[in-house]
């Protein structure tokens, strides 16, 4: 079954109101600044306009659990993710998935709902210095150092337009948000797992590592993106 985006938000999300900006850094957020600014990180974020919230348009609120039922995926914690991979492995176990449907280099993609923050539309990212070119850059996001990811870079397809993201899908993952750049949102998809196939890496070819497995629904194929590997990528690249 899907349920337009729209309809879904309106009826199951509140959508959350600018946080101020917090007090320090979780471990993951440390280590990606000290990757791309060096240890005087907060000096570079000051320069840089960092320290204060972006302004945002948010076309939803957070997703996790808005309009999950007891025999969808895994439970999260307190709205973080105890351990995204752990997750992510889980959804095979699971029953029904909840998934939130975007479009990218004219494919159909998916993340599980339980690990979307929010989505925000458009962004103008600070570029950082030395970074691989699937990184678009950071901003300052409700108080959280956010990453955004060029999808069409990283998954290697090859399309026009696709560094320029309409749609920005926030993620929680590992302690910090990862925002996905993204073309079109679609639809709130939730389905039985049997509809979902996994281990799909011999299929699909480019990109294969970052993606969980295929939906298949009506006469299309829907890509199910790993938040954790996307993560792990941005982190440790």
């Amino acid at each position: 079954m899907s349920k337009k985006l729209e309809a879904y938000f309106r009826d199951a999300v509140v959508v959350p109101g600018e946080e101020a900006a917090r007090e320090g850094f979780t471990e993951s957020e440390r280590a990606f600044l000290e990757k791309y600014l060096g240890v005087e990180y907060e000096t570079a974020l000051d320069a840089k306009g960092l320290s204060r919230p972006a302004r945002v348009e948010s076309v939803s609120g957070p997703g996790a659990g808005g309009g999950a039922t007891g025999n969808a995926a895994p439970d999260m914690a307190s709205g973080e993710m105890r351990d995204t991979a752990r997750f992510e492995a889980g959804l095979r176990d699971a029953r029904e998935l909840q998934l939130v449907g975007f479009a990218v280099g004219g494919q159909d993609f998916a993340v599980p709902i339980e690990l979307v923050q929010e989505v925000i539309r458009g962004a103008s990212p600070t570029k950082l210095p030395a970074a691989p070119a699937y990184l678009a850059g950071i901003m300052n996001l409700r108080g959280r150092v956010t990453p955004l990811v060029n999808l069409g870079t990283i998954l290697g397809l090859d399309c026009q337009g696709c560094d320029q993201g309409r749609f920005v899908i926030v993620c929680r993952v590992g302690g910090m948000r990862l925002g996905l750049m993204v073309e079109a949102m679609a639809a709130m998809h939730r389905a039985a797992a049997e509809r979902v196939e996994w281990g799909i890496e011999a299929q699909v070819g480019v990109g294969a590592q970052f993606l969980l497995g295929l939906l298949k629904h009506e006469d299309r194929l829907i890509k199910i993106i790993s938040i954790d590997s996307l993560f792990q990528k941005v982190l440790k690249s």
